[in-house]
């Protein structure tokens, strides 16, 4: 989407967050700048001043205006976490699982291994449609760029397959979507056991994911019982050597020691980490590694426990927020996730707002460009209907949506 120009101008609530080349951690995560009266000039897409309005508009000059009073206008919402090509359903066994009862069926194929076998045989057009209608309701959200997962191929061909059909996926929204090859997210039914499957995620898939060119993200699981952590090891390893960043998947299920592997290993995230140990947490200690934090998914998925966020925090990993838009749960609010983690995971509003603006941007290898209200940045901004931050937290992340701002352009909500 070419870029254009725009003055966003009269915010009551301007929120600034600053890149100081790298996410937040520590006290950082907290710090933010509010402005009233505020104001952002874009033009071609790039954001080329922001302060007080009629700082901005001397500066800037002239160009199509949206009124923001009344509004908090946020960097573009980054969402950092999304499977959003699936084939089946998988609702009952959150209401089996709430209700104890025993699966209709014992025998059929439950979890990640039934969306395996459901995406496998579902139509193109039928998985680009339901990925189109999940980028909308993720607009709707507040969402201006989208991490999208594989992970249910399972299969060079498949998986192939997923990430042509992602990136086919782009002329169906607005959203810059960012494309993540995940082959080690469970072992299929085919496969002789995990290391061996794992083999033929390092050796084959990876390097034709390389080559096909499309991916920008390698995803991994580092779980008990599924990959552990000396193959998820390896696969980082391997990525390394591809040139291709690496995230994991780790800790979602039992203690594992995901988080400990995925920093040693130089994954640019880790998500989930429900079980990682405080323990672990103090002694890896501080790092660049984001630590993405699901606290909509943590409840569907009935955790025991919640990922303890104050001391990633405390302990100097910058900490990001995200849905987990996923085969088995399907929240789709980025907001909702921003609110969440003030009331979940004891979070202050202003951490949150690094979590899914600036932190979440590097979560997704593209904190250069996105997540902050920067000089030279895109010029993606969300706009909340509500004089000040702090209320979408207490709304619980309900306040009505003003508008959405990708490249200076106006794609949901107050025209220009």
């Amino acid at each position: 989407m070419s870029g254009e120009d725009l003055n966003v101008v009269g915010a009551a609530a301007l929120v600034l967050v600053r890149d100081d080349g790298g996410p937040r951690r520590g006290r950082a995560q907290g710090e933010v700048e509010i402005l009233t009266d505020g104001a952002v000039a874009i033009r071609s897409g790039r954001i080329v001043a922001a302060g007080p309005t009629d700082e901005v508009l001397r500066a800037a000059g002239p160009a199509p205006t949206l009124d923001a009073r009344g509004r908090t206008v946020l960097p573009g919402l980054v969402e950092s976490h999304t499977h959003p090509l699936f084939g089946g359903d998988r609702h009952h066994e959150y209401a089996e699982k709430l209700s104890g009862t025993v699966p209709r069926d014992p025998t059929a194929p439950r979890g990640i291994g039934a969306a395996v076998l459901h995406t496998r045989e579902a139509d193109d057009g039928a998985l680009l449609s339901d990925a189109a209608r999940a980028y909308a309701r993720l607009l709707r959200g507040g969402a201006t760029t989208v991490e999208v997962k594989t992970g249910y191929g399972q299969s060079t061909r498949q998986e192939l397959r997923a990430l042509d059909l992602l990136h086919r996926s782009r002329a169906t929204t607005p959203q810059s979507l960012v494309l993540t090859f995940l082959g080690a997210h469970v072992v299929p039914p085919e496969a002789a056991d995990a290391e061996s499957y794992a083999g033929l995620v390092r050796d084959e898939m990876l390097p034709a994911v390389v080559e096909q060119g499309i991916a920008d993200l390698h995803d991994l699981v580092c779980e008990r019982g599924v990959f552990d952590e000396g193959v998820a090891a390896e696969l980082l390893d391997a990525s390394r050597k591809a040139g291709l960043p690496a995230r994991v998947h780790a800790d979602a299920n039992a203690a594992s020691r995901g988080w400990a592997t995925a920093v040693a290993g130089g994954a640019i995230a880790a998500d989930h980490l429900t079980y990682t140990p405080d323990s672990e947490i103090r002694e890896v200690g501080t790092t660049s590694t984001v630590a993405v934090l699901l606290p909509v998914a943590e409840q569907l998925y009935l955790d025991e426990r919640r990922a303890n966020a104050r001391l990633f925090i405390d302990e100097g990993v910058p900490v990001a927020l995200a849905t987990d838009y996923c085969s088995a749960l399907h929240p789709t609010s980025t907001l909702l996730s921003l609110a969440l983690g003030t009331s979940w995971f004891r979070m202050t509003p202003a951490e949150a707002i690094v979590a899914t603006t600036l932190n979440a941007a590097y979560a997704c290898a593209r904190g250069h460009d996105r997540g902050s209200i920067d000089l030279g940045k895109r010029g993606d901004l969300t706009i909340v209907d509500c004089p000040h931050p702090n209320e979408i937290c207490v709304s619980m992340g309900t306040a009505p949506l003003g508008a959405v701002v990708i490249e200076g352009r106006v794609v949901l909500g107050g025209s220009a």
